[in-house]
């Protein structure tokens, strides 16, 4: 069986389930991005696989968004000649082509996303998002990035097959540091991991902290990430909470595991994330997670009270609330703690390589039984 997925930029997340299911024998692969990376991510450009490769093309801002055009992608696609074709960011010039060369040469395809449609829009704005989606009427499923992206979907096009195939990353690591930690440390610390951008919620973190900072005096903010708001946020501490919250910048993937494993409490407070990846990897470092409701992975990896707290968003006195119940209990901490890492056994990147492989033989069965 040859598969082949067609994606935005190499990311590194993205890159471990591609090498796993190339590992895995059962496939044949082979990976197009549509750019080699994107201005808002500090990633390095990696040694690539023989499997995979960055279409040549060109990138343009529109409206806020960013869309890609790759003219020799329909015929890479042919040439490659797939039996099952997954292919995201449907907004981009280069997938609508290929999604409509795909069904016009009868090749099945799964539509692989996030949860569509958070950004508000005018008659125009969504006028032209559902003119985009029209390619995904011919897919032969739809793989929701989360159990929230799986009931967006199921709602559009109710009579589609939709798979709940998340994004999966590499935990190991994350699991190897934590176990060599050590927990002697006097401070209780809140690690967030992800752009400084509004949309991440930041601020909302910070003013919760403020909430509670002064009653709580071993309670520690560790930021880590870079992004345009990181100057704003960084002024807006007051002076005598400055030494307790620390902006690291941004971090190299091979040095992610030893941050996640010095924290205590993981905490994403986004106003929206599609999923967020730095959930799985603090489920892999066996952290409680507290994340707003607005965060898709907080559906499938955060289960209330139980490894974590979900809060609604932009909420920051319910957030301080869920900050300090784990601050002044180190046994709840460690329930959490535990039931993280737990959890985490059923999120390596071989699910997410399992998963791919059985959705792509569930298209071709069903392909033949038509």
């Amino acid at each position: 069986m040859k598969l082949l997925f067609l994606t935005v930029i190499p990311s590194p997340y993205q890159r471990q389930l591609f090498s796993t299911i190339a590992s895995s024998g059962e496939v044949e692969i082979k990976v197009f991005y549509y750019a080699s990376s994107a201005s808002d991510r500090q990633w390095k450009r990696p040694d690539f696989f023989d499997y995979e490769r960055v279409l040549p093309g060109y990138s343009k801002d529109i409206l806020g968004a960013t869309t890609y055009w790759n003219p020799s992608a329909n015929s890479e696609v042919k040439k490659f000649a797939p039996d099952v074709v997954i292919v995201s960011d449907y907004s981009s010039l280069t997938a609508q082509v290929v999604m409509r060369g795909l069904a016009k040469q009868d090749v099945p395809m799964i539509y692989w996303g996030e949860v569509p449609g958070f950004s508000k829009r005018g008659a125009i704005g969504r006028k032209a998002r559902q003119l985009l989606q029209t390619p995904l009427r011919r897919a032969a499923a739809i793989a929701g990035i989360g159990e929230v992206a799986v009931e967006a979907y199921e709602k559009l096009f109710p009579d589609k097959p939709t798979l709940n195939i998340p994004y999966f990353c590499d935990l190991e690591p994350f699991q190897q540091a934590r176990s060599k930690a050590t927990r002697n440390k006097q401070t209780v610390d809140v690690l967030f991991s992800g752009q400084m951008i509004e949309r991440k919620g930041v601020d909302i973190l910070l003013a919760a902290f403020d909430r509670i900072a002064r009653r709580r005096p071993n309670l520690r903010l560790v930021l880590l990430g870079n992004g345009p708001e990181k100057e704003r946020y960084y002024a807006s501490v007051l002076a005598e909470l400055r030494d307790r919250v620390l902006f690291l910048g941004h971090k190299d993937p091979e040095d992610l595991p030893s941050v996640f494993a010095s924290a205590d409490i993981f905490c994403l407070p986004s106003r929206h994330d599609g999923w967020g990846v730095v959930v799985n990897e603090a489920l892999g470092a066996g952290l409680p997670i507290v994340v707003s409701d607005a965060v898709g992975a907080g559906r499938d990896l955060v289960s209330q009270g139980v490894n974590g707290f979900i809060t609604p968003a932009q909420d920051a006195r319910a957030l301080s609330k869920a900050l300090e119940k784990l601050a002044i209990d180190p046994d709840l901490r460690c329930d959490m703690a535990r039931a993280s890492s737990l959890a985490a056994k059923s999120w390596g990147v071989d699910e997410g390589a399992r998963r791919w492989i059985a959705a792509a033989r569930e298209v071709l069965s069903r392909r033949r039984q038509v």
